[in-house]
């Protein structure tokens, strides 16, 4: 008659063991799952700071202004687009050859 008992309580034991591993899996899974939608949200906090940048409203041309101001302004932008395309120019080449420029 004991015996019956002994093996109840090993078929709860074994039970009990199964829940238990299966329990630890899904533990696993919900830590994969936090560490994941940690990236996710760090991904999306950028985007929308990138988005917000985007958004902003784009300078309006000033077609009818003054052109010797304009001109100006062009000659400005092109001198700095000029200056650092040389910068990077002499940033490529070996040390020794930066100073040729």
């Amino acid at each position: 008659m004991w015996w019956w008992v002994l093996i109840w309580a090993l078929l709860v034991l074994l039970a009990v063991g199964y829940l238990a591993s299966r329990a630890w899996g899904v533990w696993g899974q919900v830590k994969e799952l936090n560490a994941e939608v940690r990236r996710a949200s760090a991904t999306v906090a950028a985007l929308e700071t990138q988005v917000e940048r985007l958004q902003q409203p784009a300078p309006v041309p000033d077609i009818l202004g003054d052109p010797r101001q304009l001109r100006r302004e062009r000659d400005l932008t092109r001198a700095a687009l000029r200056q650092q395309r040389r910068a990077r120019q002499s940033a490529r080449r070996p040390t020794w050859a930066r100073h040729l420029d």
